[in-house]
């Protein structure tokens, strides 16, 4: 949907988007009469414009302004639970990507891993679009021996303090 009724106005507005760019235009009640030929008048506009436009970038491997780990689809979170003197923190490294069976994606814990290691554990599942955790810890053994663990660790944008 690229056309919104903006009745204070008194238009229909349409826009685009691509590539972080918005293209707009609007579709007046003084020029069209009508709500109904407004709106045609945009969808015609939409379509035309569409076709002009190159094409939408995927989502996926996209890094957006949310992101604040440095590496798509992996984020830090803390969590808590109980109150007052038995209140706890937990540390969790997520990884997600637009097909993930988990609805909240899978998680690796700062307090047992390390921050540095639960964060590479998180890339290696969400690289290899994987929910098993095992196999995970297993791979990440012999990937804490290389330079890319070390070049990742260094581009890490967050740390849980």
């Amino acid at each position: 949907m690229n056309t919104t009724k903006n009745k204070v106005s008194k238009c229909v507005m349409a826009r685009i988007m691509r590539q972080g760019k918005t293209v707009q235009k609007n579709f007046t009640l003084k020029e069209y009469k009508t709500w109904t030929k407004a709106q045609a008048a945009a969808d015609v506009w939409v379509k035309k414009t569409k076709a002009k436009l190159p094409p939408v970038l995927p989502a996926k491997g996209r890094m957006s302004k949310r992101n604040s780990s440095g590496v798509v689809g992996v984020w830090p979170r803390m969590t808590t639970y109980g109150s007052g003197k038995n209140k706890k923190y937990y540390c969790r490294w997520y990884a997600r990507w637009p097909e993930c069976p988990l609805k909240g994606g899978v998680s690796f814990s700062a307090d047992q891993f390390g921050d540095n290691e639960a964060f590479a554990m998180a890339y290696l599942a969400r690289t290899n679009e994987t929910v098993d955790r095992d196999w995970v810890v297993k791979k990440f053994a012999s990937f804490k021996k290389t330079k890319k663990f070390k070049e990742l660790v260094a581009k890490k944008q967050t740390e849980f303090v």
